[in-house]
Formats: C-alpha cells, structure tokens, sequence
C-alpha cells in the first residue's frame, strides 16, 4: 500500500467514512471550527511521524486514525503556537 507521503492522499479516500466519524466526534466535543482537510493533515501527520510502526494495512491506519484525540489535535496546536512564537533565546522560535 501507501509507501511515501504523497501516497498518503491514497488512504484519505479508502478510510473516508472513519475520518468523518472521528471528525463529527470533534465537532460534538467542541472544535466545530475544524474541516475535513484540517483534521486530514492531522492525521496524516501523525501517521508519517511513526517511523517504524508506519501503518502498511488498512486495518492499522483506521485504528490510528480513530485512536486520534481532541487532546492529541489540542496539543498540536500548542505546539505549533510554540514553534511559531519569537519568545525564546536568542531571535529563534522556543522550539525548532
């Protein structure tokens, strides 16, 4: 299956049902302001960061995406504010 990471875009169409499930599930809990290609990027991000468990079947790339978190997708907006930011040492971003 999907081995690089425009073959990413490959399993957006084969799981669509589960990602649109879990993205209902983050309306109801709140983040109504989140689309289908924000929440996609999200995901697929978290699937490329995996490095030797990156998900080869479909059966294991619908549990990641459904394991997925309002905690998890709140974290990464904290971490890209972090990343963005100017505070820090120096004139970089706090984290690089």
């Amino acid at each position: 299956m999907p081995e690089a990471c425009d073959d990413m875009e490959k399993w957006r169409s084969a799981i669509g049902p589960f990602l649109q499930s879990k993205l209902d599930e983050f309306h109801l809990l709140g983040l109504n302001h989140l689309t289908m290609d924000e929440f996609w990027n999200f995901a697929k991000e978290r699937l490329e960061r995996k490095k030797e468990d990156k998900p080869e079947r479909i059966h294991e790339v619908v549990a990641e995406v459904m394991s997925l978190t309002v905690n998890d997708y709140m974290n990464k907006l904290r971490m890209d504010i972090f990343k963005d930011s100017p505070v820090g040492l120096g004139d970089g971003p706090l984290f690089k």
